[in-house]
């Protein structure tokens, strides 16, 4: 068994905020956490960081396409905010230097 099939592959999300209030890490985490506890229970899902109304948020390879959905689906009148996913990628490194070419550090802002 190969210690990728025990991990599992991990893909990176870049979005940004539409409309609403400032959205921060702790906020954005726990609308997905009330959001994906009933449907994707198994899944990890983490908000790696929000700068400037732009983030990344890491979901396993399984759940992505939900993630992704789900991360669409927020509304600024019942959740506060609206975001829409730029790209996903394999490697956050990628997408660091598309959307923050200025953000060097991976420290949470």
């Amino acid at each position: 068994m190969v210690v990728r099939e025990k991990v599992g592959r991990k893909r990176y999300i870049a979005f940004e905020t539409v409309e609403g209030a400032v959205l921060t890490r702790s906020r954005l985490s726990r609308a997905l956490t009330d959001r994906l506890h009933d449907e994707l229970p198994d899944s990890r899902i983490e908000v790696i960081f929000i700068v400037e109304g732009k983030g990344i948020v890491r979901s396993d390879h399984r759940g992505v396409k939900r993630t992704v959905e789900i991360l669409n689906a927020f509304e600024a009148h019942t959740d506060g905010f609206k975001l829409k996913t730029l790209k996903t990628s394999g490697t956050i490194k990628k997408l660091r230097k598309k959307y923050f070419p200025g953000y060097e550090s991976s420290a949470n802002r």
